[in-house]
């Protein structure tokens, strides 16, 4: 009785133990995907505000990323960054826009296509600092944010893993990017087809509130064209998303990201799209991209594989019959 009733105790914790096990194991396999992704939301959801051509400056007034600039002068973390924001920055506030919107963008394209992602990790980190040095002595800032958002990012880093590529991630992509494009098309439903200026009336996300408000309505700004354009790369990521044909569509894709993005301004651009669903746009193309491209360079280095090992086996097909021969002569002496 008292050794069944151990048996069973065993049994009964080594089927915890397993099922904890397990747990572990796909807790640790999740956490680089959503430690990536929320720092892909993270820049995808503050892109936007920095504004071109005079980014937030005006005759009469300074706001957006000329506010944020002024107050590194006026209250920066140490006294040679006050001193870098007021000669440098401040001065120069075109020249920095650009540099701070092009970096944004490429960081939010590089983590939601997984791709560069220790290399984004850097970038978001120094980004994180230079955030924290400007404004973390603000009123109403609190400062441990951008020490977490830095720490997020040296997450990132260390958990870094190889993006899987294979049929059911291709698929999961594309239903991904789809979903995404019918949310956004019905946030934008209340404005033209094919409008250049920003919509105003959201269908959803137009609440006062951060969030979801201004969550949503910064990673959902754009036009019903672009959920339409949106709608065509997910399908095309569906049916030849791994054949050469991917890499063309992966190159539009990032393509026309950037040529919205350079057009972007406070009064619009084509296809009335924000940053933020140009970065998904162009995330999704780098994954193409990268995708057909390694799987055609290892289609040729297995072909290489191949024609070299069959190399080496008609060689050593006629060494040996060339051994044969040599046998079956005989000998002179």
């Amino acid at each position: 009785m008292g050794s069944n009733r151990d048996a069973k105790h065993s049994a009964a914790s080594g089927g915890v133990s397993g099922r904890m096990a397990r747990l572990d194991r796909g807790i640790v396999d999740a956490a680089p995907l959503v430690l990536r992704l929320g720092a892909a939301l993270l820049w995808l959801t503050n892109v936007g505000w920095k504004v071109p051509p005079d980014f937030g400056r005006s005759a009469d007034r300074c706001r957006g990323l000329c506010a944020f600039v002024t107050e590194g002068a006026d209250s920066g973390v140490i006294p040679p960054w006050q001193w870098l924001s007021e000669h440098v920055l401040v001065p120069n506030l075109i020249a920095f826009g650009w540099t701070v919107l092009i970096l944004e963008f490429l960081l939010s394209a590089s983590f939601v296509s997984g791709r560069f992602t220790r290399i984004a990790a850097i970038a978001g980190f120094a980004q994180s600092l230079v955030i924290g040095m400007s404004v973390a002595n603000a009123d109403g800032e609190w400062y441990w944010s951008y020490a977490l958002m830095a720490l997020l990012h040296v997450a990132v880093f260390a958990t870094a893993t190889r993006v899987r590529t294979g049929e059911v991630d291709r698929r999961i992509v594309a239903l991904g990017l789809a979903g995404y494009a019918v949310v956004l098309g019905i946030a934008n439903a209340r404005n033209d087809l094919a409008p250049s200026d920003f919509t105003r009336d959201f269908v959803l996300f137009g609440g006062p509130t951060d969030f979801p408000g201004d969550f949503g309505r910064n990673l959902f700004a754009g036009s019903l064209a672009l959920a339409v354009v949106l709608v065509a790369v997910a399908a095309a990521t569906w049916f030849v998303g791994r054949r050469p044909a991917g890499r063309i569509v992966g190159i539009v894709s990032v393509a026309l990201g950037v040529i919205c993005l350079l057009a972007y301004r406070a009064d619009g651009n084509v296809l009335a799209a924000r940053p933020a669903p140009l970065a998904i746009l162009a995330g999704v193309g780098i994954w193409l991209i990268v995708t057909t491209t390694g799987r055609s360079l290892h289609r040729g280095t297995s072909r290489s594989a191949h024609g070299l090992e069959r190399t080496r086996h008609e060689r050593g097909a006629g060494r040996s019959t060339a051994e044969l021969i040599g046998q079956s002569m005989p000998s002179s002496g």
